[in-house]
């Protein structure tokens, strides 16, 4: 409740002089203003490969798996691979709602009793939204400020715009 108050009292005043500046010069000053624009529809997201992943193992073999998602309650997860450069070929579809403009992928070694983070980042949509698709291409999964890396996830994206809004 509060959180609405506040942002209604930040945005009103930004509403308010878009619209006296404007109100005189247009007619169109009457339609409502729009702040941040997205788009709503179905986001695929092919999972190629990754490359020169940490190793979080002492001993034995790294099982990597990956998990993707644009909204925390709702994550998809690849299958297991053996090491450091594994290929995955796996495809993951998205309900993208609008606001949403963020993909986020993790990079986790499986391990018996804890799974151990490798890895992770954030790629933002705006590209694959505006031209639909992108890739592949790699992502690099930083570590230390970007100034080292944990590895690199090759992915491609395609975004299909929901057209019955």
């Amino acid at each position: 409740m509060k959180l609405t108050a506040i942002a209604i009292a930040i945005l009103a005043p930004i509403a308010a002089m878009a619209t006296s500046s404007t109100a005189k010069e247009s007619s169109d000053a009457n339609l409502p203003i729009t702040i941040a624009a997205s788009k709503a529809g179905q986001l695929y997201v092919r999972l190629n490969s990754a490359s020169g992943l940490r190793d979080k193992d002492l001993f034995g073999k790294s099982d990597p798996y990956f998990e993707v998602w644009l909204d925390k309650s709702y994550k998809s997860r690849s299958k297991d691979n053996k090491g450091l450069n594994p290929v995955y070929g796996q495809t993951f579809c998205f309900y993208v709602r609008p606001g949403q403009n963020t993909l986020y992928v993790r990079a986790v070694d499986k391990d018996t009793f804890r799974d151990d983070k490798i890895g992770d980042t954030s790629i933002s949509l705006d590209q694959v939204m505006a031209s639909g698709n992108v890739g592949p291409q790699d992502y690099n999964l930083p570590k230390w400020f970007g100034l080292r890396s944990d590895g690199k996830v090759n992915l491609q994206m395609q975004f299909v715009q929901d057209t019955t809004a």
